[in-house]
């Protein structure tokens, strides 16, 4: 089956690459444990938050963030994706402060020159993903859950980088439109 959209700019031609989204990216879950909540600190963030994730009303201590988030922080330009409760709903990281998270969503981060973490952003929101989750999620868990294992292994199409980038804006002034 060849990968080429239907619809598309007219500078770009030929097929898509086609590839498991852990050869582009890592993907991390948060902490599995309710950690010990402080007045203020560092945000810490849930499934219930991935629509507006600085409004948060939930802190951690930085030595806790430190401890659990060393080799996993969320940085500009990562993705936050729900995978509990509510699966595939993406947030993509427009700013420069640390950030934890729970165990109900999933950091994605793009690792690869071929990925763009914009495009991927808008990808991940696209039917052809949100199926491929859908067949990978445990449904017979409550509440339904996706391992980071199986989103590792959900396929991903994609173009050249240069198309990705062009595609990436266009949703993103679409997006800035509606808001």
């Amino acid at each position: 089956m060849r990968k080429i959209p239907k619809l598309r700019f007219p500078e770009f031609s030929g097929e898509w690459e086609e590839d498991k989204l852990n050869n582009h990216a890592e993907i991390y879950d948060g902490t599995h444990q309710t950690p010990a909540y402080k007045d203020n600190g560092i945000k810490f963030v849930s499934v219930e938050n991935i629509n507006n994730l600085l409004e948060t009303d939930k802190y951690i201590s930085k030595d806790d963030y430190e401890k659990e988030y060393k080799n996993k922080k969320v940085d500009k330009g990562d993705i936050l994706m729900t995978r509990i409760g509510d699966i595939g709903t993406p947030a993509l990281i427009d700013f420069d402060k640390p950030l934890a998270y729970y165990v109900t969503l999933s950091l994605i981060k793009c690792k690869s020159q071929f990925v763009k973490s914009n495009f991927l952003y808008y990808y991940i929101q696209n039917d052809s993903f949100q199926k491929e989750l859908y067949k990978r999620t445990l449904h017979i868990a409550f509440p339904k859950k996706i391992n980071l294992g199986e989103i590792g292994l959900s396929s991903i199409t994609f173009p050249e980088i240069s198309e990705q980038q062009k595609i990436a804006d266009f949703l993103s002034s679409i997006d800035s439109q509606i808001e």
